[in-house]
């Protein structure tokens, strides 16, 4: 059910039980009123008939007296008097005035009460005459009551449908906004992340106008990243493509086919029986199939370093140092690595910290010594790639490596900086991972690994 549809009905409940309290307390108060009213009707009717009959004297005109006290009471809104026989007939009756608007049959057996009588013995002398009975009729009370009823009840309608109408209409325009944020909402749930609400209406509404429009503008924010981040993917994947096929081709090539050579040579030398050069041949075949079984383990390593971390950070990073160190033999690696293991996700991000922070030394900085340290402090690991090359540059500062380093930072709680060295040389990248309180693979420490590799 709608939001204003179930207050509506809660507000149409509560003016239901006050419309109901209202004529409990309507009926309580009218039936008050006829049994009062009937009472004293009968004490001044009474009242009047005891003056009236000690005036009476005995004689001819006696039942003519009695006769027009009865009809004095003609026209009386609530009591009917009677003559009534010694044979118990009526002989003569008042007659009451009738109600202009007769009430319902219901409400006049709700209101009546119990019929209320008094009679009235005539003196001795007039007592062949019989005895005279005052009875209350209430239907002219009833009558009132019911015009009072009438009323009230036409007021207080009216003012129950004027406020249920300015409610409704209230409710509409302040809920208004909701059906226009279930619809932005709906819009997000699709994808569209332009969608945006009116921040107007009530205080409490705006602060969840504000929030969803701040969610949308993130959303959009960062769908518009993934999708740099996927172009740039992208990008780099073809790059490391473009790199492996020309070092497999530099690297592997040359090696193949001095291996073929000897490899073809062989079969002719047999034939000759030149042991000598077979046995030379066979050592050249193996020293090639050496050679691009290590440049190959270096290639795998940078796709895929998982069973180097398995070794631990210290283990990965040397063979990270030697890969390059075969590559860029001018470059003066330093390491200072923790020999502690860690969480295999820390460590894995430890690594790709260090592993694209060293490519991105050798690639743009044209450095003469690259520093790599990864130590614990406290409950931090403190990882810093520091180079004395050319400082940062837009190809640094926009490459996809460091978006996919904040992002591995970001997932673990860290921090992550990149600035130039303070003597204006070299770049220096600073990260800061937060340790849980035990490793999640012991703390098994040992001396850490401090080495240089010139």
């Amino acid at each position: 059910m709608p939001l204003r549809r179930r207050l509506l009905a809660l507000i149409a409940l509560v003016l239901a039980l006050c419309l109901i309290a209202g004529g409990a307390l309507s009926y309580w108060n009218g039936l008050r009123k006829v049994d009062l009213e009937m009472s004293s009707g009968i004490d001044v009717a009474s009242s009047a008939i005891s003056d009236a009959l000690s005036t009476i004297a005995s004689g001819g005109d006696a039942r003519g007296q009695v006769l027009r006290l009865l009809s004095s009471f003609d026209g009386d809104r609530h009591i009917k008097v009677s003559l009534v026989s010694p044979d118990g007939k009526s002989v003569n009756a008042s007659h009451l005035l009738p109600p202009v608007d007769p009430p319902p049959h219901w409400l006049y057996w709700l209101l009546s009460g119990t019929p209320r009588e008094r009679t009235f013995d005539l003196p001795a002398d007039l007592k062949q005459i019989g005895t005279i009975t005052i009875a209350a009729d209430s239907h002219n009370e009833v009558s009132e009551v019911w015009e009072d009823l009438k009323l009230k009840f036409v007021i207080v309608g009216s003012f129950c449908a004027i406020v249920f109408g300015l409610i409704y209409a209230s409710l509409g325009r302040a809920l208004r906004p909701l059906e226009q944020l279930s619809s932005a909402l709906d819009r997000v749930g699709e994808g569209d992340y332009t969608a945006h609400v009116s921040e107007d209406g009530p205080d409490d509404l705006k602060r969840i106008y504000r929030a969803f429009n701040r969610m949308a503008e993130q959303l959009q924010d960062s769908e518009q990243r993934n999708q740099r981040l996927n172009e740039q993917l992208s990008t780099v994947q073809e790059e490391e493509r473009s790199e492996i096929a020309r070092d497999l081709h530099d690297e592997i090539g040359p090696f193949l086919f001095a291996a073929d050579v000897d490899a073809q040579a062989i079969p002719s030398l047999v034939s000759r029986q030149a042991s000598d050069e077979v046995v030379d041949r066979s050592k050249a075949i193996r020293q090639s199939v050496k050679h691009m079984q290590v440049h190959l383990r270096g290639v795998l390593s940078r796709l895929r370093p998982a069973h180097l971390i398995d070794q631990g950070l210290a283990i990965a990073v040397e063979q990270l140092v030697a890969f390059w160190k075969a590559r860029r033999p001018q470059i003066d690696f330093q390491m200072d690595i923790e020999d502690e293991r860690f969480a295999t996700a820390i460590e894995e991000v430890a690594f790709r910290i260090l592993q694209e922070g060293t490519s991105n030394a050798v690639r743009h900085g044209q450095p003469g010594t690259i520093g790599l340290t990864a130590r614990r402090t406290g409950e931090i690991l403190r990882i810093v790639v520091s180079d004395d090359g050319s400082g940062i540059t837009a190809k640094t500062t926009r490459g996809f490596g460091l978006a996919g380093m904040r992002e591995r930072v970001a997932s673990l709680d860290g921090r992550f900086s990149i600035s130039d060295q303070e003597n204006g040389k070299g770049v220096m990248l600073i990260v800061e991972i937060p340790l849980p309180s035990a490793s999640a693979s012991g703390n098994n420490k040992h001396k850490p690994i401090t080495t240089s590799a010139a």
